[in-house]
């Protein structure tokens, strides 16, 4: 198996559509989505794969064959760190004029005593705050957290964080940006009557910083937004001999609506997508383990993942540890369906995603759990294809 990471850079901002209609007599707004999805970054990264080299086409077997190689990501990288989503169990309190954190909290498995409605009356404990916490309306926490302090948050077995740890490294959700359009009557060379739309695109070249004032003139533009890239691993089995110039890839190709053109290029971010050595050592004598889901999971079970049996109890994909799931922490499930351009073409069938930042919590059973460090970003959903897809991408920690 050989292992390639690729660089994007993009020339405009992306266009990652929702799925709701849109077009003709189906309405003139096109919603977007806060980041591409992980099918739309494989499938198009096959189409350019193929398009780079003169001597491939799309005929026989080659849709096949794309879809054999695996694709993650993208992730935005900045000053040789890769970012994450933000964890589901990370809750911030904010002062009492709620325009700042005061305090981060982190959600853990607590006791069950009663008013939890599980599905299947699964014997799960509720994800809250620890006790003698006052209730308050959770402040908005940075969207895209640095490696490091990821890393940080999954080895610790505190509560509580100062407000002073979230910062500048820290990044907000990517500024949506709106276009109008109108359709030219090319008689009168004036707007057609009626034929006015908006699109929405994503600002991926930068990210605005956390707790920082974007209108703040007195800032430098390097002090209210981080100049990012994006990063995608690229896996193709040893089977395969006809795509070895993946390791020159260097082309124009676009990603998700309206065409908008990415540059692929061949990078050497390896050191991004590993597991840190504190981790590791971490999870080498632990019993509590969480899995946090770094881009969205497809499982058969909904919420559960299939590689877990009817007592709540498995091994995931790629590891021999076996674990008990005890609780978990996720937001409510998103919609993913699609257009197939291979064979047979058509409409795909809407699937229910796990959104990213789901945190699930396991005690371990048996095996050594210092081995899922080599599932670091690996699937851990249960479809091959959606594996390959890049949905499922998962880190580990303790709790």
């Amino acid at each position: 198996m050989s292992v390639t990471f690729i660089e994007l850079t993009p020339h405009d901002p992306l266009v990652a559509r929702d799925g709701r209609p849109f077009g003709v007599n189906q309405g003139q707004r096109m919603r977007g989505l806060p980041w591409p999805l992980p099918s739309v970054v494989a499938g198009s990264f096959r189409t350019a794969l193929v398009k780079a080299d003169a001597g491939l086409d799309f005929s026989g077997d080659m849709s096949q064959r794309l879809l054999a190689i695996d694709v993650a990501g993208v992730f935005p990288a900045h000053q040789g760190q890769l970012y994450l989503p933000a964890p589901n169990d990370a809750l911030g309190q904010p002062d009492g004029n709620g325009k700042r954190i005061k305090a981060i909290h982190r959600l853990v498995p607590q006791r069950n005593d009663g008013g939890c409605d599980f599905p299947d009356d699964l014997p799960l404990r509720p994800v809250m705050l620890p006790g003698g916490i006052e209730d308050f309306k959770p402040a908005d926490i940075p969207a895209w957290w640095p490696g490091s302090k990821y890393a940080e948050w999954l080895l610790s077995t505190g509560s509580r964080f100062p407000e002073s740890w979230f910062t500048s490294q820290f990044l907000n959700a990517a500024h949506q940006e709106m276009r109008d359009h109108v359709c030219l009557d090319a008689e009168r060379g004036a707007s057609a009557e009626g034929l006015i739309f908006a699109t929405a695109g994503v600002n991926t070249t930068y990210l605005p910083r956390f707790g920082v004032k974007l209108d703040d003139r007195k800032l430098s533009l390097d002090e209210r937004f981080a100049k990012i890239s994006l990063t995608a691993r690229v896996r193709i089995g040893d089977s395969e001999h006809g795509f070895q110039h993946v390791d020159e890839l260097d082309t124009w190709h676009p990603l998700g609506g309206e065409r908008r053109l990415i540059h692929w290029h061949h990078s050497g971010a390896a050191n991004l997508w590993t597991c840190s050595k504190e981790v590791q050592q971490a999870l080498d004598s632990a019993s509590q383990i969480r899995m946090v889901l770094a881009t969205p999971a497809i499982f058969r079970g909904g919420w559960k993942p299939g590689w877990l049996n009817a007592q709540l109890e498995g091994s995931p994909p790629g590891s021999n540890v076996k674990l008990k799931l005890v609780a978990v922490s996720n937001s409510r499930w998103k919609a993913v369906s699609g257009w197939s351009l291979a064979p047979p073409r058509g409409p795909k069938p809407i699937r229910r995603m796990v959104p990213a930042g789901s945190v699930y919590f396991f005690e371990r059973i048996d095996g050594r759990p210092g081995t899922l460090a080599n599932c670091w970003l690996y699937s851990v959903s249960d479809h091959e294809q959606e594996k390959r897809d890049g949905f499922g991408l998962a880190v580990w920690g303790i709790w």
